[in-house]
């Protein structure tokens, strides 16, 4: 596709000279990568508020791309999958024993998310800026709320990025990234899934506000016009560049010749704050021993403080068992004729494996492959995830695996993580130190099995090795069935950012299954256990509260803990914050749990929030949903 007005400014091709070691020891080769330059004008500016729609409704169902690219690869993955069982059968009888050395993480805050459900899977995505407004975006749709859960703004995507003017409307895989040194936020999504119409859309906002203007762009997706078109994107800042990777890939081909390379683009972020013409440097033909890289995951800043240098990692994700892990350095900005990309290896200490399908109370959910999914770097150690058979259980599990940029051993940590009977799949990482001493992580994933919905779980890191037992942070209530067939789409990737203004927390889009046997979004703040807190109003820790039934047609029963007997106060507010009655305002008769009941009878089917004062100070809100 050649319409759009880009500048090739020069191609080249290099050789790396790092020996490298792949899986298991087999094979010394080096690393290679082309390099061109484009410039892609301004497209278009928009408000986000002026597509603000409240009632957006569900047209049909629709799946996005599957992230294998096409069918003959998915077809090679069910394959790869059917031959991971056959060498690691499932083991019903092996469990795991609490993990009661680290502290579980603590929910401070959770409610209902984006609940206009377009598609399958959802492709979570999240950021939070700094007066801790909640950006969710999903297929193909953004919510922003408090972080009480209060609605600020619905919005359909694909109309807010039609002013791109792409030849098709079939948007998909959305990402959105806060900017910490420029108070911005960055959306990416996907249009497209041949070479005729395939592009990226990007939108970078104007102000520190998501629901203010934006700057719109779009590139092109079959740079070569090769039959290609782009997939699976991932994104990460520095302090002064955006950086995208995605998949090319044919749907018309083979699944041995259907790949075309993980292709990384560098941009100008400056420009796009600005509203002037991207300058962009594109890497493709990126490979190592004589093999392309997949799914070249972009590895993110731990802190506030972005870095002037990029990592990447990769693996063999289509492999049974594999133990290497590439690592990727590219230092130079987009206009240095001198950029490089450095390419090495780390072996693993445990190996990773592709994932067998999840199984829910009814039919399975898909895992895809053992791609590396999310990473953050601090202070030379990068802290990554991604699916991975679990090797004891047969169970598909997560893989937490710890690198270091100047290991001279070429060596690494990896960790198959596993539930003690759960499938887990489609992990997110985050840092939650509070000082760069410390290399705790939290981790959030999804879970299901044959007696549990698929819903969404917390674990902790404590950065010297060990891990906490699982928190639940939404427990589904319906088995998903939205595809014909047995298998449903889950993931594709997970949403989560560290809470820069609050360290050792984190906010975080889980998909939960609810009624009507789809997915929705539940977002939650989750926080190690050192740093829990109720709200930024309250100083008593041990204030909690629950809702359920939840979801519910007829009465909710609110349970609080009051221990020292304070005056309450109750609201019920609808889903834009407007106050519909207040429930109970007086004094407390005694101190300790109290049980409140109230019914929903008169109120229509929608989303609400009650909130909770202790002494008129905030203690915390829950969604409650009527059905």
């Amino acid at each position: 596709m050649c319409t759009r007005i880009q500048m090739i400014m020069n191609v080249l091709k290099r050789s790396i000279g790092v020996v490298a070691l792949l899986a298991f020891g087999q094979v010394i080769s080096y690393g290679q990568y082309s390099v061109r330059s484009y410039q892609d004008p301004i497209k278009a500016q928009a408000v986000m508020h002026d597509f603000n729609d409240p009632y957006a409704f569900v047209v049909e169902y629709e799946e996005a791309p599957h992230p294998s690219g096409d069918e003959a690869m998915e077809a090679f993955l069910r394959q790869r999958k059917l031959e991971a069982q056959r060498q690691t059968p499932l083991r019903p009888e092996v469990t795991y024993q609490p993990r009661n050395t680290v502290a579980p993480p603590e929910i401070l805050a959770s409610f209902s998310g984006n609940s206009i459900i377009t598609g399958t899977p959802l492709d979570n995505h999240l950021a939070i800026g700094p007066q801790e407004q909640v950006v969710s975006t999903i297929n193909t749709h953004m919510l922003v709320t408090n972080n009480t859960g209060f609605w600020l703004g619905s919005y359909k995507l694909d109309d807010f990025f039609d002013a791109v003017g792409g030849s098709v409307n079939r948007f998909f895989d959305p990402r959105v990234i806060y900017d910490t040194e420029q108070d911005r936020f960055i959306m990416v999504i996907m249009n497209g899934s041949e070479c005729a119409d395939s592009e990226i859309a990007f939108a970078f906002s104007q102000t520190n506000d998501p629901r203010g203007a934006w700057n719109l762009y779009a590139i092109d997706g079959c740079l070569n016009d090769d039959g290609t078109f782009a997939d699976y994107p991932m994104i990460a800042l520095t302090d002064t560049e955006l950086f995208l990777t995605y998949n090319a890939v044919n749907a018309d081909s083979s699944w041995q010749t259907g790949f075309f390379g993980t292709q990384i683009h560098q941009i100008n972020k400056m420009d796009g704050y600005n509203g002037q013409t991207l300058n962009r440097k594109v890497w493709t033909d990126i490979s190592f021993g004589g093999r392309l890289l997949r799914n070249i995951c972009p590895v993110r800043n731990a802190d506030e403080t972005l870095p002037e240098s990029v990592y990447f990692v990769s693996n063999r994700n289509f492999d049974i068992t594999n133990d290497t892990v590439f690592l990727l350095h590219l230092t130079g900005h987009q206009d240095d004729p001198d950029a490089t990309l450095d390419m090495s290896y780390r072996v693993m200490d445990h190996p990773y494996g592709v994932p067998p399908y999840a199984v829910q109370t009814k039919d399975s959910m898909d895992t895809n492959d053992a791609r590396i999914l999310d990473g953050f770097e601090l202070n030379g150690m990068i802290q990554f995830v991604g699916n991975s058979m679990d090797f004891n259980s047969g169970r598909s599990a997560f893989y937490h695996g710890i690198v270091y940029t100047d290991e001279a051993s070429l060596t690494g940590i990896g960790n198959v993580v596993a539930h003690p009977t759960d499938y887990l799949g489609y992990p997110g990482i985050a840092w939650a130190g509070s000082d760069p001493s410390q290399n705790d992580a939290l981790i959030i994933v999804s879970h299901c099995s044959p007696v549990r919905h698929p819903g969404g779980s917390a674990i902790y890191y404590d950065g010297l090795g060990e891990y906490s037992d699982f928190v639940t942070a939404i427990e589904g209530t319906r088995s998903v069935n939205m595809l014909s067939g047995t298998i449903e789409r889950w993931g594709d990737y997970a949403g989560i950012q560290r809470f820069y203004d609050q360290p050792g927390s984190i906010w975080a889009a889980f998909s939960y299954g609810r009624p009507g046997n789809v997915h929705e979004t539940w977002i939650a703040k989750v926080a190690r256990t050192e740093v829990m807190v109720a709200t930024e109003d309250v100083s008593n820790n041990d204030v909690k509260m629950t809702a359920y039934p939840n979801p519910s047609d007829d009465y909710v029963q609110i349970e609080i803990e009051n221990p020292e007997g304070k005056d309450l106060s109750v609201f019920l507010f609808d889903a834009q914050g407007k106050p519909i009655e207040t429930l109970f305002d007086g004094p407390a008769n005694y101190a300790g749990k109290t049980k409140m009941t109230f019914a929903l009878h008169t109120l229509p089917a929608g989303q609400y929030q009650v909130q909770v004062l202790l002494d008129k100070q905030q203690v915390i809100t829950r969604s409650i949903v009527k059905i």
